[in-house]
């Protein structure tokens, strides 16, 4: 009896050791799944962008380099490395890692909007086979790693409003619709 309540004692121990501070990224460094970022130039401004051999993993406005780092790790809980710049074929593959099945289903379909064209949230959700998931919709597009790039300011409310973004709220969205060439006013959109 006291052996087995020696061995408790040691394997509760066990959770109070706290790995180097590192471990996990040297570990996904290891393994290609490392983050590296850079700054990228668009029509909102500067924005960073953090990928990895997956694909892109994030796209955030921050202040600085360091501001990035500390809302990546808030959001991944591992620390993005700085690269002098960007791949060349960004945008072609995106780590989803960080987002539900659902989430993935209403991203990518996303993708598909053509650009200088928006959808509503309700189109989205009858595309991927959950017609009254609209809010839920707009929950994943919320949640979007990977704003920009995956268009989810092509999305917007059945009424024609624009709603919120995923990068800096609505003035933002309504920035790169009309960036894109889509009509805006100074609340609607022209919904096919």
């Amino acid at each position: 009896m006291n052996m087995n309540r020696q061995l408790l004692q040691d394997l509760r121990t066990l959770g109070v050791v706290n790995a180097p501070a590192r471990l996990l990224e040297n570990i996904l460094d290891e393994v290609g799944l490392g983050d590296l970022y850079a700054p990228l130039d668009t029509p909102l401004g500067q924005v960073f962008v953090a990928w990895n051999k997956l694909g892109v993993s994030a796209v955030m406005m921050a202040a600085t380099p360091d501001d990035f780092e500390g809302r990546f790790a808030d959001r991944f809980s591992r620390r993005p490395r700085k690269a002098a710049r960007p791949p060349e074929n960004l945008g072609e593959r995106f780590d989803l890692r960080s987002v539900t099945d659902f989430e993935r289903a209403v991203l990518l379909k996303a993708r598909e909007i053509p650009k200088g064209e928006v959808r509503t949230y309700a189109w989205i959700a009858r595309q991927i086979g959950h017609p009254a998931a609209v809010r839920a919709v707009g929950s994943a597009l919320r949640k979007n790693p990977v704003p920009l790039l995956i268009p989810c300011h092509r999305v917007v409310r059945s009424d024609g409003h624009i709603g919120q973004y995923a990068l800096g709220g609505s003035d933002n969205k309504r920035a790169i619709l009309a960036y894109e060439g889509v009509p805006v006013d100074r609340t609607k959109v022209a919904v096919l």
